[in-house]
Protein backbone atom coordinates (compact mmCIF):
# COMPACT_ATOMS: atom_id res chain seq x y z
CA UNK A 1 0.00 0.00 0.00
CA UNK A 2 1.23 3.10 -0.91
CA UNK A 3 0.78 6.36 1.21
CA UNK A 4 0.37 9.78 0.22
CA UNK A 5 1.86 12.32 1.80
CA UNK A 6 -0.39 15.02 3.79
CA UNK A 7 -0.52 18.55 3.04
CA UNK A 8 1.10 19.93 5.61
CA UNK A 9 4.16 17.48 5.19
CA UNK A 10 4.18 18.24 1.00
CA UNK A 11 4.39 21.76 1.82
CA UNK A 12 7.33 21.40 4.75
CA UNK A 13 8.92 19.48 1.96
CA UNK A 14 8.41 22.23 -0.69
CA UNK A 15 9.76 24.77 1.12
CA UNK A 16 12.81 22.97 1.66
CA UNK A 17 13.47 22.23 -1.80
CA UNK A 18 12.91 25.80 -2.59
CA UNK A 19 16.41 27.42 -3.88
CA UNK A 20 17.51 30.23 -1.35
CA UNK A 21 17.11 34.02 -2.84
CA UNK A 22 20.20 35.91 -2.69
CA UNK A 23 20.49 39.57 -3.72
CA UNK A 24 23.76 40.34 -5.77
CA UNK A 25 25.00 43.97 -5.29
CA UNK A 26 27.35 44.46 -8.09
CA UNK A 27 29.59 47.09 -7.47
CA UNK A 28 31.55 49.60 -10.55
CA UNK A 29 33.81 52.27 -10.42
CA UNK A 30 32.87 55.23 -12.23
CA UNK A 31 35.83 55.76 -13.64
CA UNK A 32 37.56 53.96 -16.16
CA UNK A 33 40.88 51.82 -15.28
CA UNK A 34 43.07 54.56 -16.51
CA UNK A 35 41.51 57.10 -14.70
CA UNK A 36 40.90 55.27 -11.44
CA UNK A 37 41.99 56.58 -8.28
CA UNK A 38 43.16 54.13 -5.95
CA UNK A 39 44.27 55.56 -3.01
CA UNK A 40 40.72 57.24 -3.65
CA UNK A 41 39.70 53.67 -3.06
CA UNK A 42 41.97 52.85 -0.67
CA UNK A 43 40.73 55.52 1.65
CA UNK A 44 37.02 53.86 1.75
CA UNK A 45 38.47 50.09 2.75
CA UNK A 46 38.25 51.27 6.58
CA UNK A 47 34.52 52.22 5.91
CA UNK A 48 33.93 49.29 3.46
CA UNK A 49 35.06 46.97 6.26
CA UNK A 50 33.00 48.82 8.81
CA UNK A 51 29.43 48.29 6.43
CA UNK A 52 29.96 44.36 5.61
CA UNK A 53 30.99 44.05 9.59
CA UNK A 54 27.71 45.56 9.86
CA UNK A 55 26.01 43.13 7.30
CA UNK A 56 27.60 39.99 8.70
CA UNK A 57 26.28 41.04 12.34
CA UNK A 58 22.93 41.85 11.26
CA UNK A 59 22.83 38.11 9.54
CA UNK A 60 22.37 39.90 5.89
CA UNK A 61 26.54 39.11 4.62
CA UNK A 62 26.70 35.71 2.64
CA UNK A 63 29.76 36.96 0.55
CA UNK A 64 31.63 39.31 -0.98
CA UNK A 65 35.01 39.73 -2.95
CA UNK A 66 36.88 41.98 -5.76
CA UNK A 67 37.12 42.27 -9.12
CA UNK A 68 36.71 43.95 -11.82
CA UNK A 69 34.71 44.07 -15.53
CA UNK A 70 36.47 44.63 -18.88
CA UNK A 71 37.67 48.24 -18.10
CA UNK A 72 36.48 49.41 -14.69
CA UNK A 73 37.01 47.89 -11.05
CA UNK A 74 34.21 46.44 -9.38
CA UNK A 75 32.98 44.45 -6.52
CA UNK A 76 30.39 42.03 -5.73
CA UNK A 77 28.58 41.95 -2.43
CA UNK A 78 26.08 38.95 -2.09
CA UNK A 79 23.11 39.31 0.63
CA UNK A 80 20.33 38.16 2.10
CA UNK A 81 17.26 40.40 2.76
CA UNK A 82 13.48 40.45 3.53
CA UNK A 83 12.92 41.94 -0.42
CA UNK A 84 14.66 43.99 -3.01
CA UNK A 85 13.88 47.30 -1.24
CA UNK A 86 15.33 46.12 1.77
CA UNK A 87 18.65 44.89 -0.42
CA UNK A 88 18.76 48.68 -1.93
CA UNK A 89 18.37 50.28 1.63
CA UNK A 90 21.30 47.88 2.92
CA UNK A 91 23.65 48.76 -0.80
CA UNK A 92 23.36 52.37 0.05
CA UNK A 93 25.53 52.04 2.87
CA UNK A 94 28.66 51.42 1.15
CA UNK A 95 31.00 54.15 1.02
CA UNK A 96 32.14 52.48 -2.34
CA UNK A 97 28.81 54.22 -4.11
CA UNK A 98 30.17 57.37 -3.76
CA UNK A 99 33.24 56.55 -6.77
CA UNK A 100 30.91 54.57 -8.56
CA UNK A 101 27.04 52.14 -8.80
CA UNK A 102 25.70 49.64 -7.13
CA UNK A 103 23.28 47.41 -9.80
CA UNK A 104 20.96 44.47 -7.82
CA UNK A 105 20.36 41.11 -9.41
CA UNK A 106 18.32 38.55 -7.51
CA UNK A 107 19.33 35.10 -7.93
CA UNK A 108 17.86 31.52 -6.75
CA UNK A 109 21.29 30.03 -5.07
CA UNK A 110 21.71 26.37 -4.22
CA UNK A 111 24.09 26.33 -1.78
CA UNK A 112 26.06 22.80 -1.19
CA UNK A 113 28.18 21.67 1.54
CA UNK A 114 30.85 23.43 0.52
CA UNK A 115 32.34 25.96 3.07
CA UNK A 116 35.31 28.40 3.46
CA UNK A 117 35.45 30.69 6.46
CA UNK A 118 39.15 31.74 6.31
CA UNK A 119 38.42 35.11 6.12
CA UNK A 120 35.45 35.32 9.13
CA UNK A 121 37.42 36.63 11.38
CA UNK A 122 38.12 39.73 9.56
CA UNK A 123 34.40 40.65 9.61
CA UNK A 124 34.18 40.12 13.57
CA UNK A 125 33.96 43.36 15.66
Amino acid sequence: METQPSNEQAGAADASDRLQEVYALIWRSRETDDNFDQEEFNRRIPRLMEWLRGLYAQGHLVACGGGGFEHHSGGLTLIRASGPEHAMELAAGSPMNEIGSTELLVWDVYFADLVDRKQEPKLRA
